[in-house]
């Protein structure tokens, strides 16, 4: 017999693998734009929400988005550039050697704030520095499933630059957790939310890395479990 404590159902949960896989599969029919800009509209959806409970407007708060090289990072951008319509003042901080080219335009095209806080740009990474210390919400698109755990320069010192009074919401996972497992002992993210696509990963259920993935978003964006 089951105990109060047990739960009736199992969650369902995908590794990085069968993401990767599931995702290869869908864009045989829907392309990576499409894809990507259903995931932004989900972001940038629960950011407004959680902007509107906190500070009861979007207009004039302070969104940075720290967007690495990959798709986690233009699915961040985008969600950026749809704030920045919205009325927030959004930074796009790039912690990647490059930046997702359709994210990064939709930025320049929002008229976001856009700094390359790369290792050796020092002026523009105190500038990043600051903007990540007066936000407001933080976007975490830094990295995806695909990454090794743990957070490297000069995307750790941001991080530990977010202050403890800004939302934090994490893209798919909080960057720097192990994906497929409960393990959280490398540098990482510590999200209030986690937006996450198709099904959770397993660090998003498993402990100690969950409690790192604060309150978890499931959303479908046209990638079937396989």
């Amino acid at each position: 017999m089951a105990g109060p404590n047990t739960p009736s159902t199992a969650i369902l949960t995908m590794t990085a693998q069968q993401v990767r896989d599931a995702e290869r599969e869908a864009m045989r029919t829907v392309s990576e734009p499409v894809l990507m800009a259903r995931a932004a509209d989900a972001i940038a959806a629960e950011c407004e929400a959680l902007l509107l409970e906190r500070h009861g407007r979007t207009q004039g708060c302070r969104v940075v988005v720290l967007a690495g090289s990959g798709n986690n990072g233009g699915d961040a951008l985008l969600a950026g550039a749809r704030l920045h319509y919205r009325g927030a003042a959004t930074t796009a901080v790039l912690v990647g050697p490059t930046a997702h080219a359709m994210g990064r335009g939709e930025c320049e095209a929002a008229g976001a704030l856009i700094i390359d806080a790369q290792p050796d740009a020092p002026l523009n990474r105190a500038a990043a520095r600051q903007a990540v210390e007066d936000a407001d919400l933080v976007i975490d698109g830094i990295v995806g499933v695909g990454a090794k755990p743990g957070l490297r320069e000069p995307a750790d010192a941001l991080v530990a630059a977010i202050p403890s009074r800004a939302i934090v919401v994490a893209v798919d996972i909080p960057s720097g957790l192990e994906v497929d497992s409960g393990v959280s002992t490398a540098s990482h993210v510590r999200a209030h939310v986690t937006v996450t696509f198709t099904a959770p990963k397993p660090c998003l259920i498993e402990e100690p890395a969950a409690a790192s993935a604060g309150r978890v978003v499931v959303v479908q964006v046209g990638v079937l479990r396989r």
